[in-house]
């Protein structure tokens, strides 16, 4: 009975947190006010996507390709181009692949991870036999043999964050960043969906997209 009491507190406490945690919001952003009343809605945009993973880099680049795609502009994948030769240093490495490619702004995400969210595990066996503990001691006691193990191992999950910069191809100049957070941690995929989706729609709201 002990044992399943544990497990159920256990599950409800990571349920508690994963709840109240799983949210995706703007944590910051900031518009350069000489741009004020210049929307991008119309144009061209080059989308890019930095990732420490190629499989992250893709979904992001799909997922706000289609955000962008969504409130008027459209969107070139970054991705789809053929590589550019290296730019002078403190100038936006994508800028070339937009102005070849016609874009009006470029629309670059980098994905970055935080701490571990949760630890997904499964129930406890425990061992327990009278006596004091003592000595060695490794996930439990011995003298006393308290022995504690998990059936079935555990996960970490990870929740995301993007930082986002819009750029004028023209010129270089940051019109507008932003910095995102997500923490529903058991979905990849949903989480940078919903970081493109906040992002973009933050830059709509700025009346820049």
């Amino acid at each position: 009975m002990k044992s399943k009491l544990k497990y159920t507190a256990v599950a409800l406490s990571t349920a508690l947190l994963l709840s109240a945690c799983a949210t995706t919001r703007m944590d910051a952003q900031w518009t350069n006010p000489d741009y004020q009343g210049r929307s991008a809605r119309g144009g061209s945009v080059l989308v890019a996507c930095e990732a420490r993973e190629l499989t992250l880099q893709r979904i992001c680049e799909q997922q706000l390709g289609a955000a962008v795609s969504a409130r008027g502009a459209t969107p070139t994948l970054s991705s789809q181009l053929a590589p550019t030769t290296t730019q002078p240093s403190g100038v936006d490495p994508y800028l070339s692949a937009a102005k070849k490619a016609g874009a009006r702004a470029i629309v670059r995400m980098t994905l970055s991870s935080g701490a571990p969210l949760a630890v997904d595990g499964g129930p406890t066996i425990g061992i327990g036999v009278g006596g004091s503990s003592g000595g060695y001691r490794s996930g439990g006691s011995f003298g006393g043999i308290g022995i504690g193990f998990p059936i079935g191992g555990s996960r970490v999950s990870q929740a995301y964050g993007a930082d986002t910069a819009l750029i004028d191809v023209t010129n270089g100049a940051t019109i507008w960043s932003g910095r995102a957070s997500s923490s529903n941690a058991d979905d990849v995929t949903g989480q940078i969906t919903q970081l493109a989706q906040t992002t973009v729609e933050a830059l709509q709201n700025a009346g820049l997209l």
